[in-house]
């Protein structure tokens, strides 16, 4: 392992820094390609009803094979591991293309998700393995840039497929881009023949229990009534504890057994990984949409609106790469506070002053998620006990996606009910910008709050050193 001095990008880094960053630009190119592809590929199928379903079917799926990759790789190794989830996400992205209806098309998605949510967790696990643990961050201020890359790239690749030939090749292209990452890992990585330390069976029921609670939460805004979904939502919210309860008692774990506690430093970052996508989901929920069909900007740029936070996001993530420890440790604090404020920009802007605040705002939103993310990544790491690493590892993406989907659920039975889905004026937009936006400014701070608090845990082992 590489010693607390060693570059990022000496010499023995650079190929597994080149396998970790193919996860994170195959996760983007893969969705980015599909999301671009499916307005056509409903409306060839009359299925437009669906199109929805397409992102909820893949984000369940992700999650579950985020929750099946510590298992996996306890059994089977990282390689074979990495094998299985780039092949399922080639051959769900096949059979979407070759779909003659929606059923097999989403079920085509279902398999990318799921492929998709073991790739990201291993690609977390890998870091840990292959990084020293001084690197981590810088490993993450990296994928970021990546990130950016399938950003930039996917929706433009996406779209000139789809125009040039058909949305069935932008499946096509889905399903060669795991391929680099596979051919990489299958040179890098080098599983041991046997795995004796692994004896228990995989965790089929929670992993069963967890996909019920998201499935439910993923449904609550399309059961057509405010009550149902709520119920809904609560349900999945009860199935997800009961699994969190089931996990700490049983290996092998899905969570690390200090989560969901508040006084582990790595349950505490765990927290504020999944506070965070909590109260941020709201912004490519409705952001698009009401920049489109209530400030009546165009397709295109109501688009690049969408992705404002993201760049930002991006763009701070590398400034914030040279920081020194002490200053890592105020970027894991003031993250959370900066979004916060730009989530209260958002509500204030929103409905009806001028676009600049509101970008001003979506680019404070995005600047907070970009300054704390890879130092708390690196935190929830650092602080994680012995056997517990590739449960932690997986957990990040996993509790990151499960923030996001319990609140893009909340964000649409919030913006039914206050009338996003009729014609919109000033007053029905004021009202959902003060509830989503609003209430997601107030979770931002509750994560703020679990960020101190994680900062002092980490302060107080310092000193008992």
């Amino acid at each position: 392992m590489s010693s607390d001095a060693q570059p990022l990008l000496r010499r023995q880094n650079l190929w597994p820094l080149a396998l970790v960053n193919l996860g994170v630009i195959t996760h983007g190119m893969v969705w980015y390609l599909a999301t671009t592809a499916m307005p056509t590929a409903v409306g060839e199928l009359d299925a437009a009803a669906f199109i929805s379903w397409s992102t909820s079917v893949y984000l369940v799926t992700s999650i579950l094979g985020g929750t099946l990759m510590t298992p996996l790789k306890a059994r089977f190794g990282a390689r074979r591991t990495m094998m299985c989830g780039g092949l399922v996400v080639t051959a769900g992205s096949l059979l979407a293309a070759l779909s003659p209806d929606i059923l097999l098309l989403l079920c085509g998605r279902a398999l990318q998700g799921l492929g998709e949510g073991v790739l990201m967790a291993l690609s977390y696990a890998l870091v840990r393995e292959l990084f020293h643990i001084s690197l981590v961050s810088r490993v993450f201020s990296v994928q970021a840039i990546s990130w950016a890359f399938s950003l930039t790239l996917g929706p433009l690749l996406g779209g000139w497929l789809t125009e040039a030939w058909s949305w069935r090749m932008a499946f096509v292209g889905a399903a060669l881009v795991p391929l680099p990452m596979l051919a990489l890992g299958l040179g890098l990585l080098r599983d041991p023949a046997r795995h004796d330390a692994v004896r228990h069976p995989a965790p089929l029921v929670r992993i069963l229990l967890l996909a019920l609670g998201v499935m439910a939460i993923a449904a609550a805004d399309r059961l057509g009534h405010a009550a149902a979904g709520a119920a809904s939502v609560l349900v999945g919210l009860a199935l997800i504890a009961l699994v969190l309860r089931i996990d700490r008692r049983h290996a092998p774990h899905l969570f690390p057994t200090a989560f969901p506690g508040l006084r582990h430093p790595a349950s505490l970052g765990l927290w504020v990984l999944l506070l965070m996508p909590l109260a941020q989901a709201p912004v490519y929920v409705y952001i698009p949409y009401l920049m489109q069909m209530h400030r009546g900007l165009s397709p295109v740029q109501a688009g690049y609106f969408g992705v404002v936070h993201a760049l930002a996001w991006v763009l701070v993530a590398g400034l914030v790469v040279p920081l020194l420890a002490r200053w890592q440790n105020a970027a894991i604090v003031i993250g959370p506070a900066m979004l916060a404020l730009g989530l209260a920009g958002v509500a204030l802007t929103l409905s009806g002053q001028p676009l600049f605040w509101v970008a001003a705002s979506l680019l404070v939103v995005g600047a907070g998620m970009g300054l704390s993310n890879a130092y708390l990544n690196q935190r929830v790491m650092a602080s994680v006990d012995r056997g517990q690493e590739d449960a932690t590892s997986a957990a990040i993406p996993t509790l990151s996606g499960l923030g996001a989907a319990v609140s893009a659920a909340w964000a649409g039975l919030v913006g039914n009910a206050v009338g996003l889905d009729q014609p919109l004026n000033v007053d029905v937009v004021s009202r959902a910008a003060w509830v989503l936006y609003g209430t997601g400014a107030v979770l931002a701070l509750l994560a703020h709050a679990m960020a101190w608090r994680l900062r002092q845990r980490v302060q107080r082992a310092v000193a008992a050193r």
